[in-house]
């Protein structure tokens, strides 16, 4: 599943890749940029929101990886 024929598929590429810009981005020296409480995002500190907006991304991310893989299934079967 992981592999297909061989070579790791590009869809889980992409998925390491996000995992990486997000933990840069939830960390410092990503965190530090908009760690502040002002300006307001949507009633939200900017520090809060842009957690926030970091989880929506993996999800969205992962969401495309489980869309892929039962794809890529199907296409076997």
């Amino acid at each position: 599943m992981f592999r297909k024929n061989g070579k790791i598929r590009g869809n889980r590429i992409f998925i390491i890749i996000v995992g990486i810009i997000i933990s840069l981005a939830i960390m410092w020296p990503g965190y530090a940029l908009f760690s502040g409480y002002e300006p307001f995002v949507l009633g939200l500190p900017l520090s809060f929101a842009w957690v926030i907006f970091w989880v929506i991304i993996g999800f969205l991310s992962m969401l495309y990886l489980y869309i892929s893989d039962n794809r890529a299934k199907k296409k076997e079967n």
